[in-house]
């Protein structure tokens, strides 16, 4: 479906600016484009603009008239999206628009992310300024870079910047939930030098391929238990040197560190294609009924190949990876003993990339509700790491949101929602990361609530977001922020 029947839904305002974030590239670190155009819009309604060393822009907007009096309020998303596409969607991040379309009550992008992960926040803070209907006092809207790929813009956020003693983070996604704590995480980055050497004349290339998963958020869907395709590919590889040797030519599993795995491609070398590749079609049925119900779309294929790189590694170090990577830590490591159904602590496998002749590269994300934690799981998994003789290096440590349950800014939010919506909002804790765990330590006397709409399938290509739950949320920030207002 086009853009222009995207820009009739209701609210206005807001899918009108989120069709045009659609229309700009702005994967992690590459926001410009993005940000000019949010500079453009403060421009045409008169906001002070800001923007700091790192790439921030702050837009001070001018308050209702009648309300210039009332206090500062900022509101606060990122800009930046992750850049993710099926194998089979030919899509340049960097320069193609998204696909958009409307299915059964849902937006979604055709084969790629959709970026309402945090583009649909950001549209709304742009309505609310062009949009002259809503009341409001002056307004601190604050957007950040470079969240998807280690919270850079909120790390390195200007000193003394927000006024405002309320902040809203309009991040999450499942609207009637009002998020009061979020995980922390920290980054756990390996290499390893490999010995290379070239692979017999006799033995034939075979590429094996696991795809189909569903992936998602390494931090909403971890609980899912969802198959991470790293981990199930080399249990699987090491099945497969029970009954026939082969050596490792490449991988490429998982492209990033905080989005569960949907495929992985392994290359081999062996003496036995033909009958691994029999193999394979065996296993594809026998995993195809093991995870009916929570992969029904897995596909394990094996092919025979051709490149003009024979580099393999030895059997022995080929071997030592599949050990390392089929057992490897991964998914839920505890959950929380006093926040029922919600995980405290676990590591996402993200990304295993080994070019032949190259170097082996590693990227895990760790995350954990407890600092203390984060770091102590942080350390075991490097130590796991280190038996294999890997290069760990654990950086990018953010920290959590510590839930503030007498929070002022909460007994509104959840008084409001009952009063417009005669039911009640449920409090969460995240296991995601939200900036609000920086932003609370550079201003520790801000109330900070964090809530958004109904998003599914957050950083993979089956990211959608729901129409009814947008007009709910829009509803709920218009009223929150004219309450506020009047305060």
């Amino acid at each position: 479906m086009e853009n222009i029947l995207i820009n009739q839904l209701n609210p206005k305002a807001l899918w009108e600016h989120f069709s045009q974030f659609c229309l700009i590239p702005r994967p992690s670190k590459h926001e410009q484009a993005i940000i000019s155009y949010i500079r453009q819009q403060g421009e045409l309604f008169h906001a002070k603009i800001e923007q700091d060393d790192i790439g921030n822009i702050l837009l001070r907007v001018p308050a209702s008239k009648g309300f210039e009096k009332s206090p500062v309020i900022a509101l606060q998303s990122h800009v930046d999206m992750v850049a993710q596409a099926n194998s089979d969607t030919p899509h340049d991040f960097m320069k193609d628009p998204l696909q958009l379309q409307i299915v059964d009550g849902w937006v979604t992008a055709t084969g790629t992310t959709l970026g309402a992960d945090n583009g649909i926040g950001c549209a709304a803070m742009l309505a609310l300024m062009s949009d002259h209907s809503v009341i409001h006092g002056p307004l601190e809207l604050l957007f950040t870079v470079d969240e998807e790929a280690g919270m850079g813009g909120a790390f390195g956020l200007q000193k003394n910047w927000l006024k405002a003693k309320q902040l809203l983070n309009l991040d999450t996604e499942e609207e009637g939930e009002i998020y009061i704590g979020c995980a922390g995480g920290v980054d756990i980055n390996s290499s390893l030098e490999c010995q290379w050497q070239q692979a017999e004349v006799t033995k034939e290339q075979v590429k094996l391929s696991l795809t189909g998963l569903l992936g998602g958020h390494s931090g909403v869907d971890i609980h899912l238990n969802r198959a991470n395709a790293n981990i199930i590919l080399f249990q699987e590889l090491l099945n497969l040197s029970q009954q026939f040797d082969f050596q490792l030519h490449s991988i490429n599993g998982g492209t990033l560190r905080n989005a569960i795995p949907r495929e992985a491609f392994v290359s081999i070398f062996t003496s036995d294609a033909d009958a691994v590749i029999q193999w394979t079609n065996t296993r594809h049925k026998q995993l195809s009924q093991l995870y009916c119900t929570s992969e029904p779309n897995l596909t394990f294929t094996a092919i025979k190949s051709n490149s003009d790189n024979h580099s393999v590694l030895s059997i022995k170090q080929s071997q030592n990876l599949l050990s390392l990577f089929a057992s490897h830590p991964n998914g839920v490591i505890k959950n929380s003993d006093v926040l029922p159904g919600v995980v405290e602590s676990s590591n996402n496998l993200g990304v295993i990339n080994l070019e032949a002749g190259q170097t082996l590269i590693i990227e895990n994300l760790c995350r954990s509700a407890s600092d203390d934690e984060r770091d102590a799981h942080a350390i075991r998994i490097a130590q796991y790491q280190q038996l294999f003789n890997l290069n760990v290096e654990i950086n990018g440590a953010y920290p959590g949101w510590q839930p503030n349950n007498d929070s002022q800014l909460l007994k509104q939010g959840l008084a409001l929602y009952q009063r417009l919506f005669d039911k009640k909002a449920v409090i969460q804790v995240i296991h995601a990361g939200l900036e609000c765990g920086l932003l609370s330590g550079k201003y520790p006397d801000c109330d900070m609530l964090s809530f958004g709409p109904t998003i599914t399938g957050a950083h993979s290509p089956r990211e959608q977001v729901n129409i009814k739950s947008v007009e709910k949320f829009w509803d709920y920030l218009v009223e929150f922020i004219a309450e506020l207002s009047n305060n």
